[in-house]
């Protein structure tokens, strides 16, 4: 988020910043935002809550899917197995409820409630310092629990003891994940922060030559794979993504 300085610089120079903005646009740095002036709609700002019942990971990724598409949400996540959660900017929350109920029959309960907005300009909710040991252990126990999923063929991981952050990615079969880039939720385990890819072997190999990604690649280990020949294949890429 920018700070006083960066939005100063912003409000005095709009049509500067417009070119930048279309620049980032037509590069792919930008791909979809929602603007979101704060001051006039605190009382729209909603946080939800969409109780599920036994669905598959695909129904709930096209629930996320829909909402980030088609409804001003700023932020989904998935909580646990049966709560998909988030942010959204609306007046309309009987409508928002009906759709919902309508267009996916799995949806068992939705809440939505006010939220109060008590951090700005880049604070962050506390969370507890781990060491890189902690956190790899955490990485463990999250790859742990997808690669009981079937879907998942290998799960790799990068931490950041600075920001006390752990990177996961869980690479599916072709068949699982119908989408061109990777799809991801945020969470967290044990008062550190994880943020998790779900994507494919191919779309991996196309982040080692999108410079804005080369350095996670490089980063990442494998934690996890469901067999010999797909940990090759990885292996055999990360190596050549170390060495661009």
């Amino acid at each position: 988020m920018a700070d006083l300085h960066g939005l100063r610089f912003w409000l005095k120079f709009p049509t500067l910043n417009i070119l930048r903005r279309k620049k980032l646009e037509s590069e792919g740095v930008i791909q979809r935002y929602v603007y979101w002036n704060i001051v006039p709609k605190l009382e729209l700002t909603k946080h939800f809550e969409i109780i599920v019942d036994e669905a598959q990971e695909k129904k709930i990724e096209e629930l996320t899917e829909y909402l980030i598409t088609n409804w001003k949400v700023s932020l989904a996540w998935l909580s646990g197995q049966k709560i998909v959660s988030g942010v959204i900017l609306t007046d309309q929350e009987n409508h928002f409820t009906k759709i919902i109920r309508d267009e996916f029959p799995f949806v068992r309960d939705i809440k939505l409630q006010p939220i109060q907005l008590k951090k700005f300009l880049g604070q962050r909710t506390p969370a507890e310092i781990k060491s890189s040991r902690h956190l790899r252990e955490i990485a463990e126990k999250e790859a742990v629990k997808l690669s009981a999923k079937r879907s998942i063929d290998a799960v790799l991981f990068a931490i950041d003891p600075r920001t006390n952050s752990i990177h996961l990615i869980a690479l599916k079969k072709r068949r699982f994940h119908p989408y061109a880039a990777m799809t991801s939720i945020d969470k967290m385990s044990e008062n550190a922060y994880i943020h998790i890819n779900y994507g494919t072997y191919e779309i991996l190999k196309e982040m080692m030559y999108d410079r804005r990604k080369q350095d996670l690649i490089r980063n990442i280990e494998i934690i996890f794979a469901r067999d010999n020949s797909e940990e090759r294949r990885i292996r055999r890429l990360l190596r050549l993504a170390r060495h661009m």
